[in-house]
């Protein structure tokens, strides 16, 4: 992606920006991927919008510190830093699977600091908000040994493509730039070794205390989902926009856990009229609570 590069030395984070317009969107990948698993929607995006696209430490282009944090809350920590900036023009922050509870737990961060840098509003895509049985893969990784095999070595872009075919519903929409740019940084060991560190430190029980709050958010939602997404299923949508105060729930007929990879155009409408329908909207906080 073309555009300038927003890393204080003090961030973790790796962002790319591109494009004018308000109200600016934040990209938040998921886990195991990095900001060009948004590559289908930017384009389009950086026409209209302003396009922060965000790495998650360990993730793409972002720090590899040795011993980190890698876990959901810090990475929200770290992206409730970056969120501050907008006093002038907050963002709606976009987040796919984990990267929307990081999302979510990133904006309560800012309520409880008072709400002058909450975001206008959430996107959240195939979101892991509410508490759920952990994926297989991320299972397997937290079991001592096995994940270890995962440092080994990059993985063979056949086994990346048939884990990508899995959580998809047509498999036929993975090429080859799809598993190369998700295997690119993997050929990092430092890389890995992050991811097999962020997969071991996912807490159920944050998920949990997450889902107590929900109702705090005041602001508008959009929840974009696959009706045949197996990772998060489209019933955690429906639950979240009974829990949500202003949520919408869109669902895609014939897809996966991967909207924007698997139908970019589909995906992509909803959210664009919902951040054309942001601009120039008054902030709305919620009330105090205690999340951290």
């Amino acid at each position: 992606m073309n555009g300038s590069v927003n890393q204080s030395a003090a961030s973790p984070l790796h962002i790319e920006s591109c494009g004018e317009g308000a109200p600016p969107a934040v990209l938040v990948h998921g886990f195991g991927a990095h900001g060009g698993f948004w590559r289908k929607w930017v384009p389009e995006l950086a026409a209209r919008h302003r396009v922060h696209v965000v790495d998650l430490m360990g993730f793409g282009q972002a720090a590899t510190p040795s011993g980190g944090d890698y876990s959901p809350l810090a990475q929200a920590r770290h992206l409730a830093e970056f969120l501050r900036r907008f006093r002038e023009t907050p963002p709606v922050v976009v987040g796919h699977s984990l990267g929307a509870g990081v999302a979510v737990a990133a904006s309560l961060r800012l309520l409880d600091e008072g709400g002058a840098s909450l975001p206008a509003g959430l996107v959240l895509v195939s979101g892991t908000v509410l508490p759920q049985r952990l994926p297989r893969f991320m299972r397997l990784a937290r079991i001592p040994g096995l994940g270890e095999l995962f440092l080994l070595a990059t993985p063979p872009r056949m086994a990346l493509r048939k884990g990508i075919q899995g959580i998809v519903h047509d498999p036929d929409t993975v090429d080859r730039e799809q598993v190369d740019t998700y295997r690119e940084p993997l050929r990092s060991l430092a890389r890995r070794r992050a991811i097999l560190r962020a997969a071991r430190q996912v807490s159920p029980q944050a998920a949990e205390r997450l889902s107590h709050r929900l109702a705090d958010l005041r602001f508008p939602v959009l929840l974009v989902w696959g009706a045949e997404d197996h990772i998060v299923p489209v019933e955690a949508g429906r639950r979240l926009e009974a829990a949500l105060p202003d949520a919408r729930l869109v669902i895609l007929p014939e897809v996966g856990h991967l909207p924007p990879e698997e139908a970019p155009r589909a995906s992509l409408e909803p959210v664009l009229k919902f951040l054309a329908d942001r601009r120039g909207e008054p902030r709305v906080a919620g009330g105090p609570g205690s999340f951290r």
